[in-house]
């Protein structure tokens, strides 16, 4: 499941939330999937004051260092990017889901938007190539 190297991960750990963000929708897009946690009540879903997100990763590393011992019985699985790009954001939208982009630890959150921001951000990106 290696994907990135132990280099690679401590330096996209020390980016910044905003670059972070950036790198992953680029990632995301590049490798035509992302990462999320599923466990044993389907994806994991996170309650942010009163707004539900489902947390995203470019990668399984740090889907799965995130984990922590907070969500045990989760394990980072693997989402389609166009399944992603198609139904799960348009479908988070509808029901006001949120979504968390590349968090690390409790000190250092994700990016948090509206599926229709992730959605107009991917756009630009693909928009861009």
């Amino acid at each position: 499941m290696t994907e990135i190297s132990a280099e690679e991960f401590i330096t996209l750990s020390k980016l910044l939330p905003e670059e972070r963000f950036d790198y992953a929708v680029t990632r995301m897009i590049e490798s035509q999937h992302l990462w999320g946690l599923f466990g044993d009540n389907g994806w994991l879903m996170l309650k942010a004051e009163d707004d539900a997100c489902v947390p995203v990763w470019p990668y399984a590393e740090f889907a799965q260092a995130w984990v922590k011992n907070d969500f045990p019985d989760c394990q980072p699985k693997q989402i389609d990017f166009a399944q992603w790009h198609q139904a799960w954001l348009p479908g988070m939208q509808k029901n006001g889901t949120l979504v968390l982009v590349f968090p690390l630890s409790e000190d250092e959150e994700g990016i948090m938007l509206e599926a229709q921001e992730m959605l107009e951000c991917i756009d630009e990106e693909l928009q861009g190539e």
